[in-house]
């Protein structure tokens, strides 16, 4: 996604929710400054997805569904990762895009070799504080201004922003499982439905 168009789709967002650009920023900085070191070049993702068919796995995977993936490369979007090792307890993304809901979780996941794509916004600076010290290498992202491998491929949600990358990075196709917009209700909802508009503009959907 061109950065141009993610920031018209960044503003209208900002002022449907009431996020603060600043605070957005000042996690990223904050991220920045945690993270010495561990910051990942981009290209790091394109070694994992350039030219491969790409499964990106949204939270309303079920076991049915999940059973379908038949992708080479499969990216986990946010908390989704806490459903699917209840289905399959030893599964292990590529790659797993969060703004790191998880917790516990992304530090065994890096353990064991996923690479992860750890996403900076103004509301999770408590997560960034108590994430990014305890593990060992990450890509980071921002929804504002990128700078120094801090990186703004678009993207709102985990799972829209997981199934841009995909496309940034050259995936030969890029699937959906377990994105379902109409389920969820209040705030949730309307987070989806933006997910939804930037897929359908970036002909994800």
């Amino acid at each position: 996604m061109r950065l141009d168009d993610w920031f018209i789709f960044y503003s209208k967002i900002l002022s449907d929710f009431g996020f603060s650009r600043e605070e957005d920023e000042r996690a990223a900085k904050l991220m920045h400054e945690l993270a010495t070191g561990k910051l990942l070049d981009a290209e790091v993702l394109r070694r994992v997805i350039e030219g491969k068919s790409v499964a990106v796995i949204g939270y309303a995977i079920d076991a049915e569904e999940f059973r379908k993936i038949r992708e080479e490369v499969k990216i986990a979007a946010g908390k989704v990762i806490m459903k699917v090792l209840e289905l399959d307890p030893d599964f292990v993304p590529d790659i797993h895009v969060t703004d790191m809901e998880e917790d516990d979780l992304i530090v065994e996941l890096d353990k064991k070799g996923c690479l992860l794509v750890l996403h900076a916004h103004g509301d999770n600076i408590d997560r960034i504080k108590s994430v990014v010290p305890r593990v060992s290498k990450f890509v980071g992202t921002t929804q504002s201004t990128p700078f120094d491998r801090i990186y703004n491929f678009g993207g709102f949600t985990d799972g829209d922003r997981a199934a841009i990358i995909a496309k940034e990075m050259n995936a030969s196709k890029v699937v959906l499982y377990g994105f379902d917009f109409e389920k969820a209700s209040g705030i949730k909802k309307r987070k989806l439905e933006w997910a939804r508009r930037i897929l359908e503009f970036e002909g994800i959907l």
